[in-house]
């Protein structure tokens, strides 16, 4: 039998031995309904304002210049009447424009916008004119009356603003309120939410949903206490059972295998020495099997006090000695990195089943004259092994009963996962060209 190869490399940093801090990811892949909630009042008030200043605009704008009109015909009225009492005709250019027309001109009076040069302030100004030929005294006069519509649109534009002016300030008052108003509403929800989000029925704490005096909330809340309470009493029946009967059944199996074992002893033909052998394997794998959801059981109950840091390195290489009769028979070659402590708050008998339940999987599912790869930092804990493709991922490989092989019993890896849940830790199963199980804070 070849000797083991065994490399042993360590990396001792005295800065990393402490306890690493907790790393909080968060990705906000949803938007919160507050916050979609104020981002709908944001945009619709953003249109009513702009569509309210805009359509207020116009309409202003319409306005003054319907009251323009009305002037220009006021003025054009009373230049008539000057002219049949007193036979002046007024001018006051550009302004007013009074001609005498020659012949028997129609009538026709027009409103329009038209564009005169200024000398004086040497610019182009705007006004609208009317413009109309009247009869006075038997003499026709073309009357044209101005009014500079840059006055109305400054006064349009004037009003338009102060109107969006005291809509945006009204509008920004009634969001602060009414963000203000949500978030205390809302503040009940969030802590309700918070409640479901960290209850747990293997933890023993009171769950208590605070009441909003909003119907629709409160019913929430009485939905989910009265689903919470049915599951945590069906939870809690389950667990009694699993845990009476892994206790009752354990006691018969140990007397059946003393009697095969005893039953062994005996004079026994070869086909009566083969079944009591295969009977009293099935027996102990049955054993084992019932150990093992015993001790699943007594995990999700917390039964095992995590009251002191263990370095996980230390112990890995303490396991790996202990493994060292396997690694020989199958020839596995392993290589431990250590680089810095990796420190968890934990139970060490757990730590330890842990470990070995990683190692174990390491060897049973490896090829001969294969090898393993540890890793161990501050931050992770990376086991490595060669062997076969299989079909398992991440998802399925820590559930119970999910076998690599035959000869496994399907629950060393469900403990791997529910010791890492129990001390929050993190653990991930990836294959490329080897398989690995890495464990992070």
């Amino acid at each position: 039998m070849k000797h083991l190869e065994f490399i042993y490399i360590v990396y001792v940093n005295e800065e990393n031995m402490g306890v690493p801090s907790d790393h909080y990811r968060t990705n906000y892949l949803l938007m919160k309904f507050l916050t979609k909630i104020n981002r709908n009042y944001l945009l619709l008030f953003s249109a009513i304002i702009i569509v309210l200043s805009f359509s207020g605009y116009f309409i202003l704008k319409k306005i003054i210049l319907k009251s323009t009109k009305e002037n220009l015909l006021s003025q054009a009225a009373l230049i008539e009447k000057q002219i049949a009492e007193t036979d002046h005709i007024p001018e006051l250019k550009p302004l007013i424009e009074v001609v005498q027309a020659s012949g028997h001109p129609v009538s026709h009076l027009e409103f329009r916008e038209v564009t005169i040069f200024n000398k004086e302030e040497n610019e182009t100004e705007s006004f609208t004119e009317y413009s109309n030929i009247i009869k006075v005294n038997n003499a026709y006069y073309l009357v044209k009356i101005r009014e500079a519509s840059i006055e109305s649109e400054d006064l349009a534009v004037s009003i338009a603003v102060t109107i969006f002016t005291l809509l945006l300030a009204v509008f920004a008052i009634s969001y602060i309120i009414s963000k203000r108003l949500n978030k205390t509403t809302w503040n009940i929800f969030e802590h309700n939410l918070k409640q479901i989000e960290d209850f747990d029925f293997r933890e023993n704490k009171e769950f208590l949903l605070r009441s909003s005096n909003i119907d629709e909330f409160d019913r929430l809340n009485m939905v989910v206490n009265n689903l919470t309470h049915k599951l945590k009493k069906d939870f809690l029946a389950l667990k009694e059972f699993a845990e009476n009967a892994s206790h009752e059944i354990q006691s018969p199996l140990a007397i059946a295998s003393l009697n095969l074992e005893e039953i062994l002893q005996q004079e026994l033909n070869e086909e009566s020495f083969r079944k009591v052998v295969t009977a009293i394997n099935a027996v102990k794998r049955l054993s084992v099997l019932n150990q093992n959801l015993l001790l699943l059981t007594k995990i999700e109950n917390n039964q095992f006090a995590a009251n002191d840091f263990i370095v996980l390195n230390e112990l890995i290489k303490s396991k790996i000695y202990e493994f060292e009769p396997l690694f020989k028979e199958r020839n596995i070659k392993v290589n431990f990195i250590s680089q810095s402590a990796f420190r968890v708050k934990m139970n060490l008998y757990l730590a330890e089943i842990l470990l070995n339940n990683l190692l174990s999987n390491a060897v049973n599912h490896n090829i001969k004259n294969g090898h393993i790869n540890i890793k161990a930092d501050q931050d992770e804990i990376a086991i490595c092994n060669t062997g076969s493709a299989n079909e398992l991922d991440d998802e399925t490989i820590f559930n119970r009963f999910v076998k690599g092989n035959s000869a496994s019993h399907g629950l060393g890896l469900a403990i791997v996962k529910r010791i890492c849940d129990s001390h929050h830790l993190q653990i991930h199963y990836t294959k490329s060209e080897l398989h690995c199980f890495t464990i992070t804070h």
